[in-house]
Order: structure tokens, then C-alpha cells, then sequence
């Protein structure tokens, strides 16, 4: 029973508590006192930092919310009210735009306003009174009889009454000019102030100047007297002495200047200037650098030498058009000029005049004179009648000549006729004159349209170049000189000279893959496309990687040594010399061009005797398959005495089937090519790291070559040279290379670093040492705090206006429903007022 009783007690113990937990929390909250807003201290700050947080300081959230709402009540309620009005009223009263003002201090302001309007009002319409003043100023100082006068001299009463009239005048002047402060002065008055002070300031100058005059009078008659006195003189040095005298008496001076020319000549010896103080003196004279003397531009340049050659071409007009009287055709003197005595005349007459003893015989001559005046003057008119023909033959002879003379102002030509027209019987310096005149005459800078006529001007002078190689005699010359201007006008219009180069690129392709399909036809390069290749590789840059020229250029080269079959020993020269332009493109670039060592080498093979066993030992059978000769072409069988360096114009000039070709000179002439060749190449490619593997294949070939029978001395020196360079470049690559090793050292572990912990740390504190770093993160921090500031400063914004637009149109809402229930009203009144019959005038009601 009792352990019954006390499970009944836990029972009703637990319901208890379980019924009081809900209490329990009430209680607790019930026991938490509220704040007191009296008892809470709140203190106001003087400066509002935005930001910044003080500890223990309480958020007012319901004060902001109430601050916020009105600030945007004054503020942007305002604005959404006026949007939606097209006139705005300006309130500008005085001290309605200030809220701080109170209705008292507006009414301040205003009232001054008013009184300083009232002055302005009423001054512009005053006359000055000047009698009164005058008046006023003449009793202040009037005499007054009256008053005792003291005893004393004239002088005091007359300084008594100067300084009374000085200071009554000081006084009447000071308030006069505190009257005229306030008031404008006229221009009359401020001119006549400038005049009087112009005035005083000379006259107070005038007497500056009279008293200095005066004091250096009176000093000058003072050092006079003291340089006589005994006391200076004891003082003083004697040679001191002598200057002192000379500045008193000038006399004294001038005996003392002829005792002292010899002492003075030494002197003027010591003391001339040294070079330094020449140059310094001759800079002072020199002119110096103006603005004018600037560089000029392109264009001013391309203008002046347009200007240039127009004037000239002008001139030259000029004298080709003159007229038949200038030449001297129908040519007549008048008598009165003829009768004219000329400035000669007149001193003969006064030579004749002074000599006085022989008049008869001056007269005698005279007539004679005037005889032999008369008779050539008969000559000169049949002369002049006689010569006629002959000066039209001259003139018809000059006009010949300016024709035939290359005009200073030529128009581009614009097909390959005119171009043949313009260089027909010229000599090559006026072609290339013609050139450059043409080339200035239509400047691409100065007009927009040049461009197209350079341009095309460029392509005939190109097409010009590649027709000149089949011409005979070949102008070499004159393909020289043309390599200039074509260069300059590649970089004026670089675009259109790559596209022709590239177009003649790709048609000498085609015609080389047709060409080398008939084995009957040589399909090496002709003359023309050595030359033009030769022409892109000085014009375009061969140190690029990829060029739009140069490029497929270098590879036609290419092609041209590995397809083009060896058949003679001509083929063997044009292959060198294709090797030789390859030579002077990897001179800047570096590149690696493969074709044309192994050519070369090929070319070093063919002149080994035949000997298939060394052939194949070699590892240049495989790319020897071209050589179908029987023979060597290049075996020098025979002795030379003297090696011909290679006329490469001679071999392209001569036909294919000549004996020239089977020479023994011709062929030491083309392995002299090779061996240059080869040089070049070994010095180019002497810090390829594969040199090694390249060219020592080559010096084995050449020691063979230089060992053959009846082999030039020369030849053979030339040979060794290069076979001797070429071993010591590969020694001094195997120094420089390291042979494969395994790694003996063992990896380096990524090294450990303990963490840095900080003793006080804080958080939200920034540790970065860089101090920059950790500026830039807190501009950074900052600058998305007061981005976050400014979204929901703008959301509130939103809310705010969203709440005024729907009280707006609730409002709206409410005043429809309300015209909307009045109307209908109305006219259910009315309705029931119809059917009830109390509308009808007169009639009784329905029943």
C-alpha cells in the first residue's frame, strides 16, 4: 500500500510540473523588468561618424525608422509629387529657402532689404551741394576777430597759421573723402587724380636729382681738398697716391700714361685671354636655334618638291613657247633709239671735251664716228634682213631639244605603251630621273587618289624590271638603278607590292610544275625569275618567321634544288647560285634550309672521281639520285693555271649546248661558288647544336675533293680552309656538350614551415604585412559595406514609394466607388420616383 501511495504522489507530481512548464516561462518573462526610457541614459554626440560603433551604445530602431520616413516625406515625396506637374512653383521670398531661419529673423532680413532698396531709390536722383559745402568748409576756417592774439614774431604767427591752415585743411579733406566713399567717382575726377599725382611724383623726382647733384658737389670739393692735405698723403702708398691725383687733376694722368706704355704693352701680353674665354666670347655671337628651324614632315617635303619641279616645269614652258620676236625674227630697231647716247657715249664726250688742244682733230673723228654709225647701221638692217631664216632654224633646233629633254612635271603612266614611250632613248640616269619625278609629281601623301596611280605605276616599273633580263644586250646597269625606287615604293604601298609578288610567285610555280613533267625541257629558273627572287629578298624582310613573300619565295628556291634534275654543268651553276640567295635569306633569319646543304654536297660529290663504293657508303646516296651523268660533271681532269671568278650573266646569256660549259675553268669556277658557299653556311650554322652531325659529312666530302688529281692550288687551300673551320666549330660544340646522365641528386622536398599563430588576436582584424595589400582589401571591405548601404537605402526607397502610390490609388479606388454608389443611387432615386408616378406633371397617381 505504501509503495502504491508514493507511485500516486510521483504521479500527480509529474502532472504538476508538466501543467507548470507553460507557467513557467510566463513567469520568467513576467519577471523581466522593462526598460525604463527615463531611466536610461542616452548621450547625444557632437560629430556623426557614419560607421562607427561605441561600445554599450543602444540602436534606436523605431527613432531611425521615424527619421528615415520623414526625411524621405520632405525629400522624395516631394519629387514623386512634382514629376507628375508641368509648372512648379519657386518660392523665393527672402529667408524661405533657410528652415533654421525663425519668423523674427526672416522678417529682419526683409526689412533691410526694403531699407537698402529705399537709399538706392532715393540717392540716384540727388544732387551733390557743393556751394554748402564749400560754405560750411570756408566758416571752419574763417578768422575770428574776436579771439586774443599773443605777442610774438611774424614767423611764428605765419607757421602758427600754415599749420592751422594745414590741419584744418587735413581735417576738411578727411571728411570729405569719408563723404565720397560711398559715392561713385566720375571718369573726369579719377583722371584729373591721375594727372595730379603724375605731377607730384616728378616733382618730387626733380627734387631728388637737384639735392643728389648738390651733395656730390659738395663731396667732390671735399676729396679735393683732402687728396692736397698732408694727412692723406702720409697715410697712403705713393703708387695709391698717383690715381688719387689723376681722379682730382686729368692732366696729371696723361704724364703718367706715357711713363707707363712699356709697362702696360708687358701687362697686355700676361693678361690676354686664353682659349676658353674665345670660345665663350665666340658662343655669345653665335645664332642660336629658332622655332622656324624645326624638322619638317613627309608631307611639307613631298609638297616643296611638288612646288619644286612645278616651278621649273613652268619655266621651261616659258621658254618653249616664246615668241618669234624674243628669237630675233623680223628684228628692227627704231631711229630714236638708235640716236639714244648710252652712258659710254657720254664719257668719250668728256674726254674729248677736256682735251682743249685738239678740237679739230676730236671733231674730225667725231664725223667719222658718226659715219661709221651710219654704215653699220645699213649693215646691221641688211644683216637682220639676211639672218632671219637662220634664227628659225636655231628656234626649231631649241624646240627640238626641250622635247627631246625629259620634262620636269610627268604624269604617271598608266599602261606599259606610255611607260615605253616616257624611257625610249633615254639614258639610264634620266629613267631613274624620271622615276623619282614621277614619284613626286604624285605624292601618296598630299592626295588620296595617288595611292591608285602608284600603285599601278609600281606594277608596269615591276613588269618593266622582269622584261629588261630578255632584252640584248642585257642592261645590267640599268637593273641596278631600278632596285631603289622599287624598294622606296614597296614600303609606300607595301600591301599591293606583296600581292604582286605573291601573284608572280604563284605563276612561276605553275609554269615550273609543267615545265618539269616534259624531261626534254630544262624547268630550272630562267634569268628573270633569279632576278625577281633576288629583288624580293633585298626589298622584303627575311628575319620574320612568316612572311607573305619571303616565304613562299624560299620555298620555290627549295623546290627548285630538290626537283630539278642535274644535267650539265650549267644546271650545277644556276643550282649554286639559287644556293647563294638561300645563303644571304638565313644570313638574318637562321633558318635551317636542308635542300640546300645537301645540293651543295651533292655538288662536292660530282666532283669525286666515280667510285659506287664510296657513293653508297655514303650517307648522301639516297638524295644523289638525280645525277644521271655517267660522268662527274664537276672532275677537274685536266691542270688549271688560273681560277675566273663566275660570270653569272655570261652563263644565263650563253645557249645550253655550249663548249664553254665542258671547260675545266668553268667547272674550278663552280666549285669555287660551292666552297664560298659552304663557308657561309658553316658560319651561320655554327651554334646549331646538331653542327656537328650537318657538316662533318661535308669535311670528309671536301678532304676527298682536295686530294683529287690535277686539283687547282688555290682551289685546294680554299678547301682545307674551310674543312680545318669546320673541325674546330664541332670540337668546340662537343665541349659545350653534356652526355646523357641519370639524376643524381635526389628530389628536394617541398620545405616545412610552422604556422605563425597569433598571441591576441582579434577578429576581423587584418594581419597581411604588406600594409598596400591590406589597404586595398580594406577599400575593398568598405567599398561593398557602403554598396550594400546604398541597395537597401534604395529598396527602402522602393517600399516607400510602392506604399505611396497604393494609398493613392485606394484613395482613387475609394472616391470612384463613392461617385460610382452616389450615381447609382441617383438613379434608382429617380427610377422609383418614375414608376412610383410622382415625375408626372398634372396626372394623378397609378393605381
Amino acid at each position: 500500500m505504501a509503495k502504491n501511495n508514493g507511485s500516486e504522489t510521483k504521479k500527480k507530481n509529474k502532472k504538476k510540473s508538466k501543467q507548470s512548464g507553460v507557467n513557467k516561462v510566463s513567469m520568467k518573462l513576467k519577471s523581466v523588468p522593462k526598460d525604463n526610457p527615463f531611466e536610461t541614459i542616452w548621450s547625444r554626440r557632437k560629430f556623426d561618424v557614419i560607421g562607427k560603433k561605441r561600445k554599450g551604445e543602444e540602436r534606436r530602431i523605431g527613432q531611425a525608422r521615424a527619421r528615415a520616413i520623414d526625411k524621405r516625406k520632405k525629400t522624395l515625396l516631394k519629387e514623386y509629387e512634382q514629376s507628375g506637374k508641368a509648372s512648379v512653383f519657386v518660392d523665393a521670398r527672402i529667408g524661405e529657402q533657410n528652415d533654421n531661419l525663425g519668423e523674427f529673423d526672416k522678417a529682419i532680413l526683409r526689412s533691410q532689404r526694403e531699407r537698402q532698396m529705399k537709399i538706392k531709390k532715393t540717392n540716384k536722383f540727388n544732387l551733390s551741394d557743393e556751394e554748402e559745402d564749400d560754405l560750411n568748409i570756408n566758416d571752419g576756417l574763417r578768422d575770428d576777430f574776436n579771439d586774443e592774439v599773443e605777442y610774438g614774431s611774424d614767423e611764428e604767427t605765419g607757421q602758427d597759421r600754415s599749420s592751422i591752415l594745414r590741419l584744418g585743411r587735413k581735417s576738411v579733406d578727411a571728411d570729405i573723402a569719408e563723404g565720397e566713399e560711398n559715392r561713385v567717382k566720375s571718369k573726369k575726377e579719377v583722371m584729373e587724380e591721375i594727372i595730379q599725382k603724375s605731377k607730384f611724383f616728378k616733382e618730387q623726382k626733380a627734387r631728388e636729382k637737384e639735392e643728389n647733384e648738390k651733395l656730390v658737389d659738395q663731396l667732390d670739393k671735399d676729396f679735393e681738398s683732402l687728396v692736397q692735405s698732408d694727412a692723406l698723403s702720409s697715410l697712403t702708398q705713393p703708387s695709391k697716391m698717383n690715381a688719387l691725383k689723376a681722379l682730382v687733376n686729368p692732366n696729371f694722368s696723361k704724364d703718367l700714361k706715357k711713363k707707363e706704355v712699356i709697362s702696360v704693352s708687358d701687362v697686355s701680353k700676361q693678361d690676354e685671354p686664353d682659349i676658353y674665354d674665345k670660345l665663350v666670347s665666340e658662343m655669345a655671337f653665335e645664332m642660336r636655334a629658332r622655332p622656324s628651324d624645326r624638322t619638317k614632315t613627309p608631307e611639307e617635303i613631298a609638297e616643296e618638291e611638288k612646288e619644286r619641279l612645278e616651278r621649273l616645269e613652268h619655266s621651261a614652258n616659258k621658254q618653249s613657247h616664246v615668241s618669234g620676236d624674243d628669237l630675233g625674227d623680223s628684228f628692227t630697231v627704231d631711229d630714236k633709239s638708235l640716236n639714244k647716247k648710252g652712258w659710254v657715249d657720254e664719257i668719250l664726250e668728256k674726254n674729248v671735251s677736256e682735251d682743249t688742244g685738239d678740237e679739230n682733230s676730236g671733231c674730225s673723228d667725231d664725223s667719222d664716228e658718226s659715219e661709221d654709225d651710219e654704215e653699220g647701221t645699213d649693215n646691221e638692217e641688211d644683216d637682220g634682213k639676211g639672218e632671219t631664216l637662220k634664227d628659225w632654224e636655231q628656234s626649231v633646233a631649241q624646240s627640238s631639244r626641250l622635247k627631246q629633254e625629259l620634262p620636269f612635271k610627268i604624269d604617271a603612266p598608266g599602261s606599259m605603251e606610255d611607260l615605253y614611250a616616257l624611257f625610249q632613248d633615254r639614258s639610264n640616269e634620266d629613267i631613274i630621273e624620271a622615276i623619282m619625278r614621277i614619284r613626286k609629281c604624285n605624292p601618296i601623301l598630299l592626295a588620296a587618289e595617288n595611292r591608285k596611280k602608284m600603285q599601278v605605276f609600281y606594277g608596269l616599273l615591276l613588269q618593266y624590271f622582269a622584261t629588261l633580263p630578255n632584252q640584248n644586250p642585257l642592261n645590267f646597269q640599268l637593273l641596278n638603278l631600278l632596285v631603289k625606287p622599287l624598294m622606296e615604293m614597296s614600303t609606300e604601298i607595301p600591301y599591293f607590292s606583296a600581292i604582286c609578288a605573291r601573284e608572280r610567285i604563284l605563276r612561276t610555280r605553275t609554269k615550273f610544275t609543267e615545265d618539269i613533267k616534259d624531261p626534254e625541257k630544262s624547268s630550272w629558273p630562267s634569268l628573270k625569275t633569279l632576278l625577281l627572287l633576288r629583288l624580293w629578298s633585298m626589298i622584303y624582310p627575311c628575319s620574320d618567321f612568316r612572311h607573305a613573300v619571303m616565304t613562299p619565295a624560299s620555298l620555290l628556291m627549295c623546290e627548285y634544288l630538290t626537283r630539278c634534275p642535274v644535267l650539265s654543268v650549267r644546271d650545277a651553276a644556276i643550282g649554286s647560285f639559287l644556293c647563294s640567295i638561300i645563303f644571304l635569306v638565313t644570313k638574318d633569319n637562321k633558318k635551317y634550309f636542308p635542300e640546300a646543304l645537301m645540293f651543295l654536297k651533292a655538288l662536292l660529290v660530282a666532283a669525286i672521281d666515280k667510285d659506287p663504293k664510296g657513293i653508297k657508303d655514303s650517307q648522301m646516296y639516297q638524295h644523289l639520285l638525280e645525277f644521271k651523268a655517267p660522268v662527274p660533271l664537276l672532275r677537274i681532269e685536266e691542270s688549271i693555271k688560273d681560277i675566273k671568278p663566275l660570270d653569272f650573266l655570261k652563263i644565263m646569256k650563253l645557249p645550253e649546248d655550249s663548249s664553254f660549259f665542258n671547260s675545266q675553268g668553268f667547272r674550278a669556277s663552280v666549285l669555287v661558288s660551292v666552297v664560298e658557299t659552304l663557308r657561309g653556311f658553316v658560319n651561320v650554322y655554327g651554334e646549331f647544336k646538331a653542327f656537328p652531325e650537318i657538316f662533318l659529312p661535308v669535311s670528309a666530302l671536301m678532304v676527298k675533293v682536295a686530294d683529287q688529281q690535277n686539283m687547282p692550288g688555290p682551289l685546294q687551300e680554299k678547301l682545307r680552309d674551310v674543312g680545318e673551320l669546320i673541325t674546330t666549330k664541332v670540337k668546340e660544340c662537343h665541349k659545350v656538350r653534356q652526355p646523357l646522365q641519370m639524376r643524381k641528386q635526389k628530389p628536394v622536398p617541398i620545405k616545412l614551415l610552422n604556422p605563425k599563430f597569433e598571441e591576441n588576436f582579434i577578429k576581423g582584424r587584418d594581419y597581411d604585412p604588406d600594409r598596400v595589400r591590406a589597404e586595398n582589401k580594406k577599400m575593398r571591405r568598405l567599398l561593398r559595406k557602403e554598396r550594400r548601404g546604398a541597395v537597401s537605402e534604395l529598396r527602402k526607397d522602393n517600399y516607400f514609394l510602392q506604399e505611396v502610390k497604393m494609398k493613392e490609388k485606394q484613395r482613387l479606388d475609394e472616391e470612384r466607388a463613392e461617385n460610382y454608389g452616389k450615381a447609382r443611387a441617383f438613379l434608382q432615386e429617380q427610377e422609383h420616383n418614375f414608376k412610383s408616378g410622382q415625375l408626372g406633371k398634372g396626372r394623378k397617381r397609378r393605381r
